[in-house]
């Protein structure tokens, strides 16, 4: 599959449509948009989960991989779905959560119902210690990483996310065979791959010892539970099974990978993943510790954004790796609100995004809502839906002693809930989403921000990302040229060239909310400016330029 000339459109479907008036989104829904997503230049549809699952973490913790649940409707459903989309000359990309399985999956409950089942195998049942947990490791969401086993006294298993979401030993070849199983089921029915989840977290540490035991509370061992070596022979094999049988495409997401660890996870010749999904450009203004870590006061300078994207640009192409480039999806607050202006700069800062992400060297993840610029939502505690936003509220003031008012501007801040809150496709109630209060607030600017009225906007985002991703797909200078840095010291403009035997392309973007002026020879045809007049060496306030060289 030519994985690098894709635009793939992830949805959240619950937030996305609601075709049977319950206020929450389903597979019939997506159907009834597929329009708009053919119209806008897709090419394949990443479906965050929905596979049955108690909905802890909203269907990343998953207690049946081979069914659909009902919130969302039936495999029938999916299969209408799947087939109108082939229709179309569109895939669909499952997300496949590989690293645990919800407390309520059969396996676990079988290890609950028996404490002698060969099922506890496929987990990490440890004995604590000292009537403690079996280490020191704090959960990705906040607390011990521990959860108490209810069948014997002094025993525990290992939950790095929420305590619903049990890891799974990947060292045990029965859980390698089922995950190589689900991955067949879904790829028989014809699907065109899947983004993994958390990839690179599912090999821990032999022994899964303590994380420098000589300091007092939970610790975060990212170096026991991520990136391991051993995570790269479990995903040869398991690419290994399917490869000779099926065409498919592979995004791994990589929670704290580095370069040097992209560079094995999709390096060409690896026989690994196609691609990786990175976090360091969304957590630039963040502590190490993740996007809750307020230690920065989530300060972030447009150099520093420079360099990050010069970085894995100039690294993936010397050593040959494939990453998938994004500004939003739905882990992460909206990137209008977050690195740009939401208020005064609100088109320009989307164009601007949008340029970016569409023409760097990569495969771009457009996330939905993004293609109308829609913006962070205000949410009161009381309207808060996410799990992690939840426990971290109660983790920050625990653990870090904050007081309840910082706790709470830190999680309105950063919580996953602003990227969930329903797509507004018109300025109708509930902004044509549902005919029935949905299960998450409406962002109150719907009535403004809304794809109907974008449509005939004279500055439409969405105008704008069709024709962005009609020039990507027309000249193979976006997808296999090479990237150029430009303006490299450059305190306001991001700055690059694209480049095969084809065609060659500057791209200016400022990022910004003041004029920019360049010293830099243009020459050559303006073929989009986020502005109606360009002005020579002269950016405006977040102004997107994309100039044909030749």
């Amino acid at each position: 599959m030519d994985y690098k000339n894709k635009i793939i459109y992830q949805i959240w479907p619950r937030s996305f449509q609601d075709s049977n008036h319950d206020g929450i989104g389903d597979l019939k829904g997506i159907l009834r948009r597929l329009d708009h997503l053919q119209d806008l230049g897709v090419d394949l549809i990443w479906l965050s989960p929905v596979y049955c699952s108690p909905n802890t973490d909203f269907g990343y913790d998953i207690s049946d991989y081979y069914n659909i649940h009902p919130d969302f409707g039936t495999m029938a459903d999916f299969d209408a779905l799947l087939a109108e989309c082939k229709k179309r000359g569109m895939g669909i990309v499952m997300d496949l959560v590989a690293n645990h399985t919800s407390d309520q999956h059969p396996w676990f409950q079988a290890c609950l119902n028996d404490p002698n089942s060969p099922y506890r195998d496929c987990y990490y049942f440890r004995e604590g210690v000292n009537d403690k947990e079996p280490n020191n490791w704090i959960s990705m969401f906040g607390g011990s990483a521990w959860t108490k086993d209810p069948l014997k006294p002094h025993s525990w298993y290992l939950t790095t996310f929420t305590p619903h979401q049990c890891d799974l030993n990947w060292e045990n070849p029965r859980v390698r065979e089922e995950i190589a199983n689900v991955m067949r089921f879904w790829l028989d029915k014809g699907v065109s791959g899947f983004r993994m989840d958390v990839i690179n977290t599912i090999a821990k540490q032999p022994g899964l010892p303590s994380w420098h035991p000589e300091k007092k509370g939970y610790q975060f061992a990212k170096e026991f539970m991520t990136n391991l070596p051993q995570s790269h022979a479990y995903i040869q094999e398991l690419i290994g099974k399917l490869a000779d049988d099926y065409d498919f495409i592979t995004i791994g997401e990589g929670m704290m990978a580095d370069n040097d660890a992209c560079a094995l996870y999709a390096g060409e010749q690896r026989g690994e993943l196609n691609m990786m999904i990175v976090f360091d450009l969304h957590l630039q203004d963040c502590g190490p510790l993740g996007k809750y870590d307020f230690r920065k006061l989530y300060h972030w300078t447009i150099p520093g954004f420079k360099s990050i994207i010069f970085r894995w640009q100039t690294d993936s192409q010397k050593r040959n790796y494939w990453v998938a480039n994004y500004m939003n999806n739905h882990d992460q607050p909206r990137s209008i609100s977050r690195f740009g202006n939401d208020r005064q700069y609100r088109v320009e800062s989307a164009k601007a995004f949008a340029l970016m992400n569409l023409t760097l060297r990569g495969t771009p993840l457009v996330y939905q809502g993004e293609e109308i610029g829609m913006t962070n939502c205000h949410l009161e505690q009381d309207e808060w839906r996410d799990y992690e936003a939840i426990n971290i509220y109660d983790t920050l003031q625990t653990m870090m002693h904050l007081p309840k008012v910082i706790a709470r501007k830190i999680v309105q801040r950063m919580t996953r809930d602003h990227a969930r809150t329903p797509v507004q496709w018109d300025d109708s109630e509930y902004a044509g989403f549902s005919d029935h209060q949905p299960w998450i607030k409406v962002n109150p600017n719907y009535k403004q921000i809304n794809l109907k009225s974008d449509l005939v906007s004279e500055t439409s985002i969405n105008r704008w990302y069709k024709q962005v991703i009609a020039l990507r797909k027309a000249y193979s200078a976006f997808n296999t040229g090479a990237m150029k840095p430009v303006l490299v010291h450059h305190k306001q403009i991001l700055a690059y060239q694209r480049s095969d035997e084809q065609a060659e392309f500057l791209i200016l973007i400022n990022l910004s909310g003041s004029p920019a002026r360049f010293d830099l020879k243009t020459e050559g045809r303006v073929l989009m400016d986020s502005y109606a007049d360009p002005q020579p060496r002269l950016l405006r306030p977040y102004e997107a330029r994309l100039i044909q060289i030749r």
